[in-house]
């Protein structure tokens, strides 16, 4: 092999190795809006500072750890959090420890624990709950949050189908939602929502971290994640940091739920059919509904596969959908099936097989009666499909 063969492969070598990085790098970007970040301060009763104390998160779910110490002015700080309910040990020589419980973590979201530490031994432990933070003061985008207690209580109907995006209706600035499109073209029913006077087209979806488009219709997600597996719904309307930079009225981060330690679940059923429905005005007295039956069913499951390590978690969501409707429609008699039209006698009938092309010199059916043997099998056919008439039309007029 030649000098320049070996130059050629370390080159190709060292470019598909950058384009890789660069892959990963991308990703990584696109990924960190799925993220929390926890910060703070540590200080000792005098409200000085406390360096190197030790900070250990552990995510009360899964049982996974994250450690970090505080730098010589007592700050600590903890990124790319997975969203979810943390406990909060804080511990240095020379004072007691602390426990703070409830610490939720939400993605694009950064929460701060300030601890003050007690002196006394270590093996002492003050325990503290976490109390919501009404003010945010270490990020400055402007963003609503959906949890899964509000997807799974308040009403979301979404133009007839559970759909959180109905939610989204509640951000200031947003208008209310709709659907518009061919089910066809986009059979998972989303919604479009105009947010601050924006164009559909300028929301931005990321699902886990990935964006989420449809690409021929992008006023629309690409995939409406079902309302049980939602965990949580960032939307950031103003002052999107720069992973969200793709976000241009808003940038709608979906988190959706995991396994745990603990095996849970959920099953679900909406159903609706014509008994429950008012009658149509029009409908002719004596009729039932027409059939209009709407089922909406599924449920969700998750637990460990191996402690601390490895989770699993399964989601079905099922859609079973029967529906006709009621009208005034003409449908023809049995004597019109059978070429009678022998009542018309203002209107003329005439044999199309006689005369010439231009109509001239036609012949007319004798008594307004179509022959039986000029009805093809195929019209025959389809006749048989009518219904029966159920009122008196005008039978004098044709």
């Amino acid at each position: 092999m030649t000098r320049s063969t070996h130059v050629s492969l370390k080159r190709l070598k060292l470019a598909t190795s950058l384009f890789a990085l660069l892959i990963a790098a991308h990703s990584m970007s696109n990924g960190q809006g799925l993220y929390g970040s926890l910060v703070g301060s540590v200080t000792d009763p005098s409200a000085a500072v406390v360096p190197n104390a030790t900070i250990v998160v552990t995510d009360v779910g899964t049982g996974q750890t994250r450690q970090d110490m505080s730098d010589q002015s007592g700050r600590y700080s903890l990124v790319n959090l997975l969203p979810g309910t943390y406990k909060v040990d804080i511990s240095a020589p020379g004072f007691r420890k602390v426990e703070q419980t409830n610490v939720v973590i939400t993605p694009n979201t950064v929460t701060r624990i300030d601890v003050h530490l007690e002196v006394g031994q270590q093996t002492e432990q003050v325990n503290v709950s976490a109390q919501a933070v009404e003010l945010q003061t270490d990020k400055a985008d402007t963003h609503t949050e959906i949890n899964s207690k509000a997807v799974a209580e308040l009403p979301i109907s979404g133009s007839g189908y559970r759909n959180y995006q109905a939610l989204i209706d509640l951000t200031p600035g947003a208008m209310p939602s709709t659907f518009y499109n061919s089910q066809t073209d986009t059979p998972g029913i989303p919604l479009n929502t105009h947010i601050n006077g924006g164009n559909g087209q300028t929301n931005v979806t990321q699902i886990d971290g990935a964006e989420s488009i449809n690409v021929w219709l992008p006023q629309y997600t690409g995939y409406v994640v079902p309302s049980e597996t939602v965990d949580v719904v960032n939307v950031v309307t103003s002052a999107a940091d720069a992973d969200q930079g793709t976000g241009g009225s808003s940038s709608v981060t979906v988190v959706t739920k995991s396994g745990t330690n603990a095996i849970h679940g959920s099953a679900f059923e909406y159903h609706n059919d014509q008994h429950l429905n008012a009658k149509n005005f029009f409908l002719t007295p004596g009729l039932a509904n027409p059939v209009g039956i709407y089922n909406n069913y599924g449920g969700t499951v998750g637990g460990p596969i191996k402690k601390n390590k490895l989770f699993y978690f399964v989601s079905f969501d099922g859609t079973a959908q029967k529906s006709s409707g009621n009208g005034l429609y003409t449908v023809p008699t049995d004597n019109q099936k059978n070429g009678d039209f022998s009542s018309y006698a203002k209107t003329q009938l005439y044999d199309p097989t006689t005369g010439s092309a231009s109509g001239a010199g036609r012949s007319l059916f004798v008594n307004n009666m179509i022959p039986t043997s000029m009805i093809s099998p195929q019209a025959a056919k389809l006749q048989s499909y009518y219904p029966e008439p159920q009122s008196a039309g005008h039978s004098e007029q044709l």
